[in-house]
C-alpha cells in the first residue's frame, strides 16, 4: 500500500506526466483514487459514485488512526457515510409484481452495485473492514489479548456495516465477476471468522463467509482457520445454528469436486497427483470437537417449536397467524435514533431511507426460521463421509432417534383444506402449493432419517419397544433371513409411545397426494430403514401396514410423472420384497388382473433407469428362489404334489408367481440388458445412473455360475449396432460395455471405497463381483467369457 504522502503526489499531477513516469519507473496509480480528480468527471460510473468512493477510502485510512477514540455514535462519520451507502443498495419499497405475478429488478441499486463495483468498491471495503487489524499484539492491552474480539462497540458497529454492503456487493455482482483476491485470501478469511466472535457482527460475517465459501473452486479447509475450536465454544445455540450455514459448505461432499455430476470425472480428479479430501478432513477436525455434535443433536430435536394455534389447518396459517401478531405492535412504535445501545449487525436496519437502524422483528423471524434446517441439514451431511458409522453410533447413543419422533409429531402435512376454509397462499404459487416456511425442515428431517438409517446397525431405534417385540416374533420364523442381532437393541434409546418414528412415516406417507413434495423423501426414508441385510421380519412389518399394497397401487392406479416420485417408489418396492416369498405372493395379489400387471410393467419398462434397481431385486429373488428349496416349496404350496426341486421352463416356482416368472424369461433378460447398457456410457455415468451398470452385472453373475455367461454375450453381439443405433458415440454395444466394465474397476476397487453395501444387499461376495468382472474384461481374445472376445476387430486392427 503507498503511504498518503505518495497518494497526494500523484493524485496532484497530470495523466500525461503519470503515464510518462510510469512508462519509465514502472510505478503508477493503483486505485482510482490516485488519478486526478479532473479526468474522472466524465466517467460513465457518475460522479456521485465517485464521490463515494474517495470518501471511503478517506475514511479507511482515518478510521486506522481513529480506532481507540471515543465518537458521539450519532455524529460519527464513518457510520453516516456508511448508512449512505448501504441505502444505496437496499429496497425501500414494495415488491412491484406484473399480471403474472414476477417481481422486477430494481435497477437503480443493481445499477449503483455495479459502478461501485467496477470503481473498486469492494477493494476499498475490505481495506476498510481490515482497518486496524495489522497492529502488533504487543500494542494491545492484557484484556484485549485474552479476548477473542479486540475492537470496540464503535469500530464493531462500523464493521457490521461493511460487512453488509459486500453482502449485498456480492449478491449483485458475483455472478458476473470472480470474487476480488482481497476478499478470499487467507487473512481476510481469519479475520471474517474473527468477527463471530461478536455478537454485533456475528450474522453478517457469518452470511458473508457463507457467500464467499459458496462461490470458491477450492473448499475451505478449516485448519487454516485460527483458533476453531475456541469460537465454536464461544457461540450460543442461536449462533451456533446460524454457523452451521458455514459447516455445511466446508463438510459436503459435492463441493469438493470441479465437476458435480460426472462420475468419471469425479474419479479422474481423485486420482490426480495433489487432490486432498478436505470434507472428510474437515469432518475429522469437528468430529474430534467433543461437545459439538450433542449441542446439534440438541437444537435439532429441541422441543420449542414452531408457533401452532388451534383451528388452522396448516403450518402456514400457524406462520402467517405469529407473523402477524409479532409485527402487529412495531407499526405503532415511536420513530427513535438509531439504536446503539441494542445494535445487532444484520438485525438493525432501517426501516425506509434516512430512517434510524433499529432492530427489525421480521429479520429476527428470518434468522430463526432457518437455524434449526442448517442443524438438520448438517447433521445429515456428518452421515456421509467416511465417518458415517462412527456417527450413526455417536448420534445413537444421543438418542437421536426419540427425539426425532418427538419432533416429528410437531409437523403438519395436510397440504389440502375442506372448500369451506380458506387458506393462506404465497403470491405467485397455485391453490394446491405446499410451500412454507417448514419445507425445508421436513425435507432436510426426512434426509437425515434416511442417512441415519442407510446401512445402520441402529436403525431399529426407530420402533417403539412394543413394535420391536412384534418384530422380534417375526424374526422367529424367518429361517435363513432372520437377523441375529435384535436381542442387543438398547431400549433406553427407542422411541417412545405406542408407534415408533418409522410407522409415522409410513402412515404420513399412505396420506400424501402422488404429486406431493415430500413423497420422494418419504419413500427414500423408509427405503434406506429396509437397506443393507435383508431383513425378513421388517418387510412383513411393513407389509402388515398396508405399505407394499399402497406403493405398488400408486403405481398401477395413477399416472406418475415426477422421476424422482417413480424412482423412488420403485426403489422402495424393491426392498419390500427382495428375497421374500410373502411378499411376491402378495404382490400377485395386488396385480391380480391382466390389465394391472400389463400397466405396472409398462411403468418398469418405461422408465428403466428408474425402475432398473426393482428389476434388480426380481433378479436376485429369482435366483434366491431357485437355490433354496424349502423356499420355492412355500411358494409352491397351492400345488402340494409337485416338486419342489428344479428350475427349468416349466418349473413350479415358475408357475406360481407372475413376476418371477416374467423376469426368469431369457428373452426378456436379453431385453433388459440391451436397454440398460444402451441408456449409458462412462461419461453419461451420475450416482443417480450408475446402478443400471450393477444391475446388468447381477444379470451375467447369475448367468456365469450357470454356466451361461458365453450365451449372453454371444446374444448381445448378434444385436448389431443397425438395430440399436451407436450407444452413446460408441461403435459397439459391447465396447461401449467394456468401458463400462474398466470405469466399474476404477470405481470400486479403488482404496477408498467401501464396497460392503454391494456384497449386503445382493449376499453375493464382493470377491465374486471383482471375479466377473475381470472375466469380463479381460484382454484375451481366445476366452469365450471375455467381452473382446464378440468385439469385432477395427479395420487398422485386423492382420494382413
Amino acid at each position: 500500500m503507498l503511504p498518503r504522502k505518495g497518494w497526494k503526489d500523484f493524485a496532484g499531477r497530470s495523466a500525461f506526466r503519470l503515464q510518462s513516469e510510469r512508462q519509465y519507473t514502472g510505478r503508477g496509480p493503483r486505485r482510482l483514487t490516485q488519478l486526478p480528480r479532473h479526468i474522472l468527471t466524465n466517467i460513465p460510473e457518475g460522479q456521485d459514485v465517485v464521490d463515494i468512493v474517495f470518501t471511503m477510502e478517506r475514511l479507511s485510512v482515518q478510521h486506522c488512526t481513529e480506532r481507540l477514540l471515543p465518537s458521539d455514535p450519532n455524529n460519527d462519520e464513518s457510520f453516516i457515510e456508511l448508512k449512505k451507502v448501504l441505502s444505496r443498495l437496499m429496497s425501500f419499497q414494495p415488491r412491484r409484481f406484473q399480471g403474472n405475478d414476477a417481481p422486477t429488478t430494481d435497477e437503480e441499486q443493481d445499477k449503483f452495485a455495479h459502478s461501485f463495483f467496477n470503481l473498486g468498491g469492494v477493494e476499498i471495503m475490505v481495506r476498510f473492514l481490515m482497518a486496524g487489524t495489522v497492529f502488533p499484539r504487543a500494542a494491545l492491552s492484557r484484556a484485549e489479548k485474552k479476548a477473542l474480539v479486540t475492537e470496540s462497540r464503535r469500530a464493531l458497529r462500523i464493521k457490521s456495516l461493511i460487512l453488509e454492503i459486500l453482502i449485498k456487493l456480492n449478491t449483485v455482482c458475483v455472478g458476473e465477476k470472480p470474487l476480488p483476491e482481497e476478499l478470499t485470501c487467507d487473512d481476510t478469511m481469519n479475520y471474517l471468522f474473527t468477527l463471530l466472535g461478536s455478537k454485533l457482527t456475528f450474522v453478517n460475517a457469518c452470511q458473508l463467509i457463507e457467500d464467499i465459501l459458496q462461490h470458491r473452486r477450492e473448499v475451505l479447509d478449516l485448519h487454516q482457520i485460527t483458533n476453531l475450536r475456541v469460537l465454536i465454544g464461544c457461540l450460543d445455540d442461536s449462533q451456533l445454528a446460524n454457523f452451521c450455514r458455514i459447516l455445511a459448505v466446508a463438510i459436503s461432499d459435492l463441493d469438493i469436486y470441479e465437476n458435480k455430476s460426472s462420475l468419471f470425472a469425479q474419479n479422474k480428479q481423485k486420482r490426480s497427483k495433489g487432490f486432498v479430501n478436505l470434507r472428510d478432513i474437515n469432518q475429522e477436525l469437528l468430529l474430534g470437537i467433543p461437545d459439538l455434535l450433542p449441542r446439534l443433536v440438541q437444537i435439532a430435536i429441541n422441543k420449542e417449536y414452531t408457533p401452532r394455534y388451534m383451528g388452522m389447518p396448516s403450518e402456514l396459517d400457524c406462520w402467517m397467524e405469529w407473523i402477524d401478531n409479532q409485527m402487529a405492535d412495531e407499526v405503532y412504535e415511536p420513530q427513535m435514533p438509531d439504536d446503539f445501545d441494542e445494535f445487532v449487525g444484520g438485525v438493525s436496519e432501517p426501516g425506509s431511507e434516512g430512517h434510524p437502524m433499529v432492530a427489525q422483528q421480521a429479520l429476527t423471524i428470518t434468522e430463526e426460521l432457518v437455524q434449526r434446517v442448517e442443524v438438520v441439514y448438517v447433521l445429515g451431511l456428518f452421515l456421509l463421509g467416511k465417518h458415517r458409522k462412527k456417527v450413526q453410533r455417536r448420534l445413537a447413543e444421543l438418542k437421536l432417534a426419540s427425539g426425532l419422533s418427538d419432533l416429528f409429531d410437531q409437523f403438519i402435512w395436510k397440504c389440502q383444506v375442506g372448500r369451506s376454509q380458506t387458506r393462506h397462499r404465497l403470491r405467485g404459487h397455485n391453490p394446491s402449493c405446499e410451500c412454507s416456511p417448514e419445507v425445508a425442515l421436513k425435507i432436510q428431517f426426512l434426509r437425515l432419517v434416511h442417512s441415519f438409517c442407510d446401512h445402520s446397525d441402529y436403525k431399529h431405534l426407530l420402533l417403539s419397544k412394543s413394535e420391536l417385540n412384534e418384530v422380534k416374533k417375526i424374526n422367529m420364523h424367518a429361517g435363513g433371513l432372520a437377523l441375529p442381532s435384535l436381542d442387543n437393541i438398547n431400549k433406553q434409546l427407542m422411541c417412545r409411545g405406542a408407534r415408533g418414528l418409522l410407522t409415522k412415516v409410513v402412515e404420513v406417507m399412505k396420506k400424501e397426494p402422488t404429486t406431493s413434495t415430500f413423497r420422494f423423501w418419504l419413500a427414500r426414508a423408509v427405503e434406506s430403514y429396509l437397506r443393507g441385510d435383508t431383513s425378513y421380519c421388517d418387510q412383513i412389518f411393513l407389509m402388515r401396514r398396508d405399505l407394499l399394497k399402497h406403493v405398488a397401487g400408486n403405481i398401477v392406479e395413477n399416472e406418475i410423472h415426477h422421476k424422482e416420485i417413480l424412482q423412488s417408489s420403485f426403489d422402495l418396492l424393491g426392498e419390500l420384497i427382495k428375497f421374500n416369498i410373502v411378499a411376491f405372493k402378495a404382490f400377485d395379489e395386488i396385480l391380480a388382473t391382466e390389465q394391472k400387471f400389463e400397466k405396472f410393467v409398462t411403468m418398469v419398462n418405461r422408465n428403466l433407469v428408474d425402475s432398473n434397481m426393482f428389476i434388480r431385486s426380481l433378479v436376485l429373488s429369482l435366483e434366491h428362489f431357485r437355490s433354496n428349496g424349502s423356499e420355492k416349496s412355500l411358494l409352491c404350496d397351492s400345488s402340494p404334489g409337485s416338486a419342489a426341486g428344479g428350475s427349468g421352463e416349466h418349473s413350479p416356482l415358475r408357475k406360481e408367481s407372475k413376476l418371477v416368472g416374467y423376469i426368469g424369461d431369457f428373452t426378456r433378460q436379453l431385453e433388459y440388458l440391451f436397454k440398460l447398457i444402451n441408456n449409458i456410457s462412462v461419461q453419461s455415468l451420475t450416482q443417480e445412473n450408475v446402478s443400471c451398470l450393477n444391475t446388468t452385472l447381477v444379470f451375467l453373475m447369475f448367468a456365469n455360475k450357470r454356466k451361461q455367461l458365453p450365451r449372453y454375450l454371444q446374444a448381445l453381439r448378434d444385436e448389431r449396432d443397425d438395430a440399436l443405433g451407436t450407444v452413446n458415440g460408441s461403435s459397439s454395444i459391447l465396447q461401449n460395455f467394456r468401458e463400462l466394465l474398466l470405469f466399474w474397476q476404477d470405481h470400486y476397487l479403488h482404496k477408498d471405497k467401501d464396497c460392503s453395501a454391494l456384497e449386503k444387499s445382493s449376499k453375493i461376495s464382493f470377491a465374486y463381483w471383482k471375479t466377473t468382472v475381470s472375466m469380463l474384461v479381460s484382454d484375451d481374445k481366445t476366452s469365450d467369457t471375455a467381452v473382446c472376445y464378440y468385439i469385432d476387430p477395427l479395420p487398422s486392427d485386423r492382420t494382413n
